[in-house]
């Protein structure tokens, strides 16, 4: 836990900093790439410390528990250094160091994936736990392990582009690489804590208030992939798009609002 609040706070100090300075937020070299990465890092390895709680357990847990961690914060850790050179932490092969820089990044995020995805196999072998909750760690879990290869997939095709003479950010016209890989990464975050809620708020139809989150998440992540393979930008949407982005919006509002009036009732019955 403590690697996950080393970064976590990292990721903070960055983003104090970038609000102090008015510095800019895009480009390869900015103050984003540490603060998310940070703050991203730190939570993921927070989740799959609880993850490992929820799961049966096997002989070599606390192992590939730690060598997630350090996997993460060792990347992180690589990205930051690369900010405060004043240079570019991906699509960097300027010099040696860069590229060794790179390539370690690279080697890291694949370990970690392959651990993810193996965890992820793992949450259908969960201790017992209300049924609200196991969907919720299952979901999350799938989705995290998509999003971390839509993350190599976008590195890949980043590649692909700049050899092209083109941007490592955009695909086509306008489309942003990165956006279908984040747009559901922390969904390990958001299902649990919805199923969290659900059961404090004594909510009807906790499974469904999960799976209605779940659709909404896979419809967004859908949305992501569309928008950017047509190479548009993410507000460009067209009929298609705008549909699946309404479905996404839809489903998300109902235990948006099932939540909302739990936590009314709850409050009132406390007073």
């Amino acid at each position: 836990m403590s690697l996950a609040v080393g970064l976590l706070t990292s990721g903070c100090v960055h983003l104090a900093l970038f609000a102090s300075l008015g510095s800019s937020w895009h480009g390869p070299v900015s103050l984003r790439k540490p603060t998310l990465f940070g703050i991203s890092g730190g939570l993921t390895i927070w989740s799959i410390v609880w993850l490992m709680t929820q799961l049966r357990p096997k002989k070599n847990d606390r192992l590939l528990a730690n060598s997630i961690a350090v996997g993460l914060f060792i990347e992180v850790a690589l990205i930051t250094l690369q900010f405060w050179r004043g240079l570019a932490s991906h699509f960097n092969h300027t010099t040696p160091i860069d590229a060794v820089v790179e390539l370690s990044m690279l080697g890291l995020i694949l370990y970690v994936t392959a651990a993810i995805c193996y965890l992820t196999f793992r949450t259908f072998q969960l201790r017992t736990i209300e049924p609200a909750m196991a969907l919720a760690i299952r979901g999350g879990m799938l989705l995290l392990a998509l999003s971390c290869g839509l993350g190599i997939l976008t590195t890949v095709l980043g590649e692909v582009s700049v050899a092209a003479g083109g941007s490592s950010e955009l695909w086509g016209v306008a489309g942003v690489l990165k956006f279908p890989h984040g747009v559901a990464l922390h969904a390990i975050q958001l299902l649990p804590v919805v199923a969290w809620l659900a059961r404090c708020t004594a909510v009807a139809h906790p499974v469904r208030i999960v799976q209605s989150t779940i659709v909404s998440q896979i419809l967004f992540l859908i949305y992501a992939i569309w928008q950017t393979g047509l190479g548009r930008d993410r507000f460009d949407w067209d009929a298609i798009s705008g549909s699946i982005l309404g479905g996404a919006v839809l489903f998300g509002i109902y235990p948006a609002f099932a939540l909302f009036f739990g936590c009314l009732n709850c409050l009132g019955r406390k007073s």
